[in-house]
């Protein structure tokens, strides 16, 4: 997300149609939130030296209360939680204090974390974010993923809940993913051919910044764990997307499931 050309999910200019990325247009003034929020970051330091193989970041958020479990649902005032970006790629949203970067596929040398209060529809508060230079020095580096090319094409398939049954309080969603490959560690790294995560949605992928709004959270695993504290009662869509490293559809493979939320 590019601090001169940047609006929170929204479309990247050259970039086909219907795909999204975390840069915007330069036209017109960057969508922001007001959330109120007050974030410190403790560690790292500025301009620390980094020679293992992942950053431990710990932040404090003041003026704001930080809970995953509402992401994707209505905004709440006060509520929600923050991203972490790496040079100007979102990694993913957190709601714990401590949190963990990988430097698979990160280049030796100078680089920048940017840490951002956002709302429960994912969009960031710039006025609150907070940046941290660091330079990247392994002693060890991690092996580099290369691109990967499969017999057929990506594909995603909810295999639980099933269609139409019942679900309350919170459940697993969990998928079978076909010739592409999930990996955490490339959360917000430059795109690979045949890598990435898939993220849940619930009843749509086109409400607000480009669908992201509704998104509950991402995986690099077979589940995600989702909430329904932000849910109302009734039937509901659930939705699972495969997305590249830059949280892009781009794939172009999704499944999805209707269910009932009960009281």
């Amino acid at each position: 997300m590019r601090s001169t050309r940047r609006t929170t999910f929204a479309l990247a200019t050259g970039v086909a149609a219907g795909a999204l990325a975390f840069t915007a247009s330069a036209a017109g003034p960057p969508m922001t939130a007001h959330t109120g929020a007050k974030l410190r970051v403790l560690t790292p330091s500025k301009s620390q030296l980094v020679t293992g193989n992942s950053l431990s970041t710990r932040v404090a958020l003041s003026n704001f209360k930080i809970d995953c479990a509402l992401a994707g649902t209505p905004n709440r005032k006060g509520i929600g939680h923050y991203h972490i970006e790496l040079d100007h790629l979102l990694v993913n949203m957190f709601c714990g204090p401590r949190a963990q970067i990988s430097m698979k596929n990160v280049t030796p040398g100078p680089h920048q974390l940017k840490f951002i209060p956002a709302t429960n529809s994912h969009m960031d508060d710039m006025q609150a974010a907070k940046t941290r230079p660091f330079v990247y020095r392994p002693s060890h580096p991690l092996s580099k993923a290369r691109p990967l090319h499969f017999p057929g094409k990506p594909s995603i398939r909810i295999v639980s809940p099933r269609n139409g049954a019942t679900v309350r309080k919170s459940f697993d969603l969990v998928v079978a993913v076909r010739n592409f490959r999930l990996s955490c560690d490339l959360y917000g790294k430059e795109n690979l051919a045949g890598w990435g995560h898939w993220h849940a949605n619930v009843d749509t992928t086109t409400r607000g910044m480009m669908g992201m709004a509704t998104m509950l959270g991402m995986s690099c695993g077979r589940s995600f764990h989702i909430s329904l504290a932000g849910i109302e009662p009734g039937t509901h869509r659930f939705i699972a997307i495969l997305v590249d490293n830059i949280h892009a559809p781009s794939v172009g493979a999704q499944d999805a499931v209707r269910l009932t939320v009960a009281k």
